[in-house]
């Protein structure tokens, strides 16, 4: 792997194994966590998925390489992104509509369960972004020594971007 994946001594097997189950597990974390009342609260949301996604981004460095732990997180996010909108925006629009065209009074929860999640997909992407271009700044992103610490900086960039640009 030349130490991309894993370091000169790891498992790559292990890794990949990891890496995938990641994206299932965090995606049913973060659907979880939606469903709490949590989810009601934006700063407390907010902190708990930033000390989740720190913690996680720790215990894949002890497993991966210092890129491919950073780039995990960032599929991570990518995943919850996609997942929100093909596994709850568009269906939850699809019964909506199914409901208005039939002369129902819509559900509230199906009206709830779109814009929440649409909103922490415009959080999300923002600092998705960041670890994206971080691949070009291997010195100032995941190659620094406390790079968990600079995934955190990024990962609230991000969101006061995403803040100011939902006014």
């Amino acid at each position: 792997m030349g130490g991309l994946l894993v370091p000169p001594n790891g498992n790559a097997r292990l890794a990949g194994a990891i890496g995938l189950g990641l994206l299932l597990v965090g995606w049913l974390v973060y659907d979880g966590l939606v469903a709490t009342p949590l989810a009601r609260s934006p700063v407390g949301f907010a902190a708990v998925g930033l000390v989740l996604l720190l913690a996680t981004h720790y215990g894949l460095r002890q497993v991966l390489a210092s890129r491919a732990s950073f780039f995990m997180i960032g599929a991570l996010l990518g995943t919850i992104m996609a997942a929100n909108v093909w596994l709850k925006i568009l269906p939850a629009q699809t019964r909506l509509i199914a409901q208005a065209q039939r002369g129902e009074t819509p559900s509230a929860k199906l009206l709830a369960a779109g814009p929440l999640r649409s909103k922490h997909n415009t959080f999300i992407v923002q600092p998705l972004i960041l670890i994206m271009v971080s691949n070009h700044y291997p010195t100032i992103s995941y190659g620094h020594t406390h790079s968990t610490f600079v995934l955190g900086a990024i990962l609230l960039l991000g969101w006061a971007v995403a803040k100011i640009f939902r006014g």
